[in-house]
């Protein structure tokens, strides 16, 4: 479920909460969930006393770990369902961009576990916050889908081209590469929500989203100074250049390649090795050409690609596949259509963009 509530300010303005309130699942989103979401942005839109959205997951362990990949699975594999899945993509792509264009602050509080779609809402967030605990991933290969959400445009903007390892990899970036690699913009200790909320409450808004923006931006870059966050050593960002030299280039293949020969005691690096392994080769070839295809392309038009792929993907890929071996009979032997990736790249990629 979610919830909503409104924090008032000391100078009669409102803030609005959105809770992302399914702990026992990480917080993940169901469609009904991303529904609320959608109306209560469309209310808060036109309401003068709200002068800013935060979004934040309940409990200690996650902000949104994405979508119910369970429920999904059941609409896939039981009759006349598959629509809700369908519904289920578009909605919450839709969701995400509406994020992007918000006239208001959208202050995202991503504590711990970001995932998927739950990565989304907090590239979707003017303002992102991470903490010492945060884990960022787009992990989709793994389960034979691919990094959505609008992650073709926004993994290709991440830093030294880390998106691609990431998005090839199912890699993961903590909380000091998120802010190394512009995946977030600060980092406050865990523990400092309640100083947080207490300076969103003396915040002098004035109601006009560019003003309240940027003092909200002031508030934050002093509270970071003033609460310095623990951060975690950081993985990616010693071996950044390395990640630089395996994916560069415009051939999937070599690339593919030599990541998976790359000698390296590093252990980021030797865990996205395995990873790539043994994801699936279709999905790391549907990654590729997303992102490839959105250079240059304006959002709506990322949007409306990646809702195509998603339809594409839930009737004829390899995603059922994924999450029955990983997340239904856990038996982690996924059985993918193709067995490598020289194989998917044979049988091309032109069907995900034919219209279903």
């Amino acid at each position: 479920m979610v919830r909503f509530q409104f924090l008032p300010t000391r100078h009669g303005a409102r803030i609005a909460e959105i809770l992302l309130d399914t702990p026992g699942t990480l917080n993940a989103q169901n469609l009904a969930m991303v529904r609320e979401i959608r109306t209560q942005l469309e209310l808060w839109r036109d309401d003068a006393s709200v002068v800013a959205v935060l979004m934040r997951g309940v409990g200690e362990k996650a902000f949104c770990a994405g979508g119910d990949i369970k429920a999904l699975y059941y609409a896939m594999t039981e009759p006349g369902r598959i629509t809700e899945a369908d519904d289920f993509f578009a909605e919450e792509y839709a969701l995400c961009r509406e994020l992007h264009r918000y006239p208001k602050p959208v202050l995202a509080w991503g504590n711990g576990v970001v995932m998927g779609g739950g990565w989304g809402l907090l590239a979707g967030a003017s303002h992102r916050v991470v903490t010492e605990i945060s884990v960022l991933a787009m992990p989709e290969i793994g389960i034979g889908l691919f990094p959505d959400v609008g992650a073709s445009d926004w993994l290709g903007r991440l830093k030294l081209n880390v998106g691609r390892m990431l998005f090839l990899t199912a890699s993961r970036l903590n909380a000091a590469d998120a802010l190394a690699a512009g995946a977030a913009d600060w980092a406050l200790p865990a523990t400092s929500f309640e100083v947080l909320l207490q300076g969103l409450d003396e915040l002098p808004w004035t109601g006009h989203g560019q003003t309240d923006a940027a003092m909200l931006s002031q508030l934050l870059e002093a509270l970071s100074s003033a609460l310095p966050c623990p951060l975690p050593p950081a993985q990616w960002e010693p071996v950044q250049d390395l990640v630089a030299e395996l994916v560069a280039g415009d051939d999937l293949l070599q690339i593919t390649r030599r990541i998976a020969a790359c000698q390296t005691d590093n252990v980021w690096i030797t865990q996205a090795q395995k990873q790539m392994a043994t994801g699936s080769p279709n999905s790391i070839v549907l990654s590729w050409t997303l992102a490839q295809r959105a250079q240059g392309m304006d959002y709506d038009a990322v949007v409306a690609m990646e809702t195509l792929a998603a339809r594409h993907s839930v009737r004829h890929g390899d995603f059922s596949e994924g999450v029955r071996a990983r997340l239904i009979d856990r038996d982690n032997q996924p059985r993918w259509q193709d067995a490598t990736v020289e194989e998917a790249l044979a049988r091309g990629v032109t069907r995900w963009f034919d219209a279903v």
